[in-house]
């Protein structure tokens, strides 16, 4: 999956306090996001409870422990809030 940063709509920062999230722009077919119904467009605003605002903060969710466990995602779809459940696995898998 790929990313990038954009501001969340005012009422939805109002709601959340939360500024940015990660656009998906892209979504490899058969990969944990895939799997878990990532569409394009979707914005991440949570990942495991924490809020998402950049590739990276999402990255770092995704390391070590989190590999082959269930990761609640949560998504802003076409202005309502979606959630979805990603199990990340090792790069190359």
């Amino acid at each position: 999956m790929a990313g990038v940063p954009v501001p969340l709509p005012p009422e939805i920062t109002a709601r959340t306090g939360q500024r940015r999230g990660l656009r998906v722009v892209e979504v490899v077919p058969g990969s944990p996001a895939g799997l878990a119904g990532l569409y394009l467009g979707d914005v991440i605003v949570a990942a495991g409870g924490r809020p998402v605002q950049d590739g990276q903060g999402l990255q770092r969710l995704m390391l070590g422990p989190a590999i082959g466990a269930r990761l609640p995602v949560t998504v802003l779809r076409r202005g309502a809030f979606v959630d979805v459940v990603a199990v990340p696995t090792e790069l190359g898998r």
